[in-house]
């Protein structure tokens, strides 16, 4: 597992709440407590790109994650 409570997430193209959507590669999340609230980042490893969001310390993580990788789908395509 790399360094900083980061996992490596399936690919893109695997995960079933993303069919359709193409294969990003590899992406790394990183989950963070702040406060009440958790901080997950999205990083694309190919790239280096990241995003993040913050939600309910309470909430789902694979929820927060599928929302993660979302808005960094988003992200890289708005770059492209």
């Amino acid at each position: 597992m790399p360094p900083d409570n980061r996992k490596p997430a399936r690919r893109a193209s695997g995960n079933t709440a993303n069919r359709g959507d193409g294969d990003l590669g590899e992406v790394y999340f990183e989950f963070r407590p702040v406060g009440n609230y958790m901080r997950v980042t999205a990083i694309h490893a190919a790239t280096g790109f990241e995003t993040f969001v913050l939600g309910p310390l309470a909430a789902n993580r694979t929820d927060l994650q599928t929302l993660a990788l979302r808005k960094l789908k988003t992200s890289l395509a708005s770059r492209s």
